[in-house]
């Protein structure tokens, strides 16, 4: 099946993802069945991943979706990212109190319009809150739930087979390895892990290549949903696979993001490692699935490209009698520089300085270098620096940059994914500054173009933003723009712009 699966008319431009559409007024009424304020507009408050508490104020707000303005200074939110303690207040009365998952964001340079979706509800969620009130017709309330049930669920026929297929399908298929595993649980000894991996290597390339196809056609039945449906088809969807998805670890981790937000380096540790992972054989296959998708082959990709970058930039430097230094911007687990350490001597001529706003990543990415530049005796330098966006952005607007930020190579792969373009245009401003002549700068971006963004988005909650090639020549400042190219790499799904500071 050979389609491009290129969208991008979703309401509010490519960088809005699913319902966000552009407010025509800043405050927005009350939802309906709210009761009239007295007390002035409607307001949200929540706290970031990193505790950061803020205000917005209230623009839209439905059953699946609330869309929100923050005026400046606004911090930099990012997609996929989750919001705690998420409270609309509609004049003196909270409506919600929850979380919710950023799945759009728009910079209009004065403002920041972020849509967030509803989490599940939990014990402390309250959703929607609307009293018992003297005189309050029960038999009214009910009409216009029902006359709302009705307007919501209209599923389309062949939508809705479709996900009942696979759920039939994905359910034989747990029963069936539940069976096998039982029979293997009769005759456990040390050899058990080698015959469960006899069985998910013969198993899974063909339950993998079964889903795949009705994938496909997935994705191409909610590309041609009204925008205005998209949410109760998510709800319908989530229903029948979400138990069929989530147990594994990778769609666990992905969609309840442990640290606040989606992609973080434990995830891209299992897109690398690549194997099947989980308590059963069930899980394991699932699992396997899951990091075997378009976006996993991608980001297995771009660890080879950038990787071979370092090589050729390190043997540039090198010719020039002093040691390379190469920047990393929102690091992760840093796996091409751990490869560079693991397999070339030219590692020992290079310094890295590895930048990223979580803690946590910063101490697990600074210990796996370390532990490999034992086991090799290399003598690489690894510094690493805890730095926001919102701080980078900072920076950016000094005057001057300081001489201990200069740099013969920086790049950036996975966070322009989850960031608006104002903030992008500014970030390769900065630093293209901080590139030294001759210097080499690498964007990576993900890319529209196979299918698994629906998926992604209505199972696991992740939200990107998509760029095509001119996407990404748009983010280049005009001085730049005689030396810089977009490269594709082999799944299409990665672009790469190289932006390399003439001598």
């Amino acid at each position: 099946m050979s389609h491009a699966f290129n969208r991008r008319g979703n309401g509010f431009g490519h960088e809005a993802n699913g319902l966000l559409q552009h407010p025509k007024k800043k405050t927005a009424k009350p939802p309906a069945g709210a009761p009239s304020s007295e007390a002035g507009e409607s307001r949200v408050m929540f706290q970031t991943h990193d505790g950061l508490e803020l205000r917005g104020t209230l623009v839209r707000l439905t059953r699946h979706v609330v869309v929100f303005e923050i005026y400046e200074p606004a911090p930099v939110l990012r997609l996929s990212e989750v919001l705690n303690k998420f409270k609309i207040v509609v004049g003196i009365r909270t409506v919600y109190l929850g979380r919710v998952v950023i799945s759009g964001l728009v910079n209009t340079g004065i403002q920041v319009v972020c849509e967030a979706k509803f989490d599940e509800l939990g014990p402390e969620t309250a959703f929607f809150l609307q009293p018992l009130e003297v005189g309050f017709d029960l038999q009214q309330a009910y009409d216009q739930f029902f006359k709302t049930w009705q307007n919501n669920y209209r599923i389309s026929t062949e939508f809705k087979a479709l996900i009942v297929d696979v759920e039939a399908f994905l359910i034989g298929t747990k029963q069936w390895l539940e069976q096998i595993e039982f029979s293997l649980g009769k005759h456990a000894d040390d050899s058990l892990a080698e015959r469960e991996q006899v069985i998910l290597d013969s198993v899974s390339p063909k339950v993998i290549a079964a889903f795949n196809v009705q994938h496909e056609r997935f994705e191409e039945l909610v590309y041609a949903l009204p925008l205005e449906l998209r949410g109760v088809h998510q709800d319908f969807v989530r229903r029948h696979w979400h138990k069929l998805f989530l147990c594994s670890p990778f769609g666990h981790r992905t969609y309840y993001k442990p640290i606040g937000y989606a992609g973080d380096y434990e995830m891209m540790n299992m897109i690398h490692r690549n194997r099947p992972e989980g308590r059963s054989l069930y899980e394991k296959l699932i699992h396997y699935l899951l990091v075997s998708q378009w976006p996993a082959q991608s980001v297995r990709y771009r660890v080879t490209h950038l990787r071979e970058n370092i090589v050729n930039e390190t043997l540039r430097v090198t010719r020039s009698k002093r040691r390379i230094r190469i920047l990393n911007v929102g690091c992760g687990s840093a796996w091409e520089i751990q490869d560079f350490l693991r397999g070339n001597l030219l590692s020992d001529r290079a310094d890295f300085t590895l930048m990223d706003f979580n803690e946590e990543t910063l101490i697990h990415a600074n210990g796996e270098l370390t532990a490999l530049k034992h086991q090799f005796a290399r003598h690489a330098e690894v510094q690493t620096r805890k730095v926001s966006v919102y701080d980078l952005l900072r920076r950016a607007q000094q005057e001057k940059t300081a001489r201990e930020d200069e740099y013969d190579m920086i790049y950036c792969a996975g966070l322009f994914d989850y960031l608006s373009t104002q903030t992008c245009r500014e970030l390769i401003e900065l630093w293209y500054d901080w590139l030294l002549p001759g210097g080499l700068m690498i964007i990576a971006n993900i890319n529209d173009t196979k299918p698994f963004r629906n998926f992604i988005e209505f199972i696991l909650d992740w939200q990107l933003i998509y760029r095509d090639s001119d996407d990404m020549l748009s983010l280049v400042p005009r001085k730049a723009l005689d030396a810089t190219e977009v490269i594709m790499e082999k799944t299409t799904v990665n672009l790469f712009l190289h932006i390399r500071k003439p001598d």
